[in-house]
């Protein structure tokens, strides 16, 4: 595995990640990866590959209103396995402030029609604070986290 810092993706990975977004976060979600850096100037992705070159998991950190603000994605198949916490630590190398938003209840479904469970452990875990502010939308019920180095 390695992680392969990069401005830009290539049209097969921007492919490979929306499979990736599709599939791991809620329904109400799917679609949306392409939106998520529409306006946004300066972002970095961290894209996490095995040994085959294949995308299994994904983050990117873009300013938006002054934070640092990422989102991350790593494949159902290779989670609990510590590729996440891969992605988070290439994160925190290359940003002291970082911000996100974690869906922080396991009351949606994904693609598959499995429940989508709640990672706000994962980010407490790894130095993550939750905080009070909050997102309500109709496609989005989720928590601000924070890390500061």
């Amino acid at each position: 595995m390695r992680i392969e810092i990069l401005k830009n993706l290539t049209e097969h990975q921007t492919k490979e990640i929306d499979v990736l977004w599709n599939e791991v976060y809620p329904i109400k979600l799917k679609n949306r990866f392409g939106l998520l850096l529409n306006g946004i100037k300066e972002y970095q992705h961290h894209v996490l590959l095995n040994e085959s070159e294949e995308v299994i998991g994904w983050a990117v950190a873009y300013l938006r209103n002054d934070e640092i603000w990422f989102s991350i994605i790593i494949s159902t198949a290779n989670q609990n396995k510590g590729y996440g916490k891969m992605l988070i630590e290439s994160l925190k190398q290359n940003f002291s402030n970082l911000c996100g938003w974690v869906i922080d209840h396991n009351n949606d479904l994904k693609q598959d029609g499995s429940t989508y469970c709640t990672p706000k452990q994962f980010y407490q875990k790894n130095g993550f604070i939750i905080t009070k502010e909050r997102i309500e939308s109709d496609i989005l019920s989720a928590v601000k986290i924070t890390f500061e180095a």
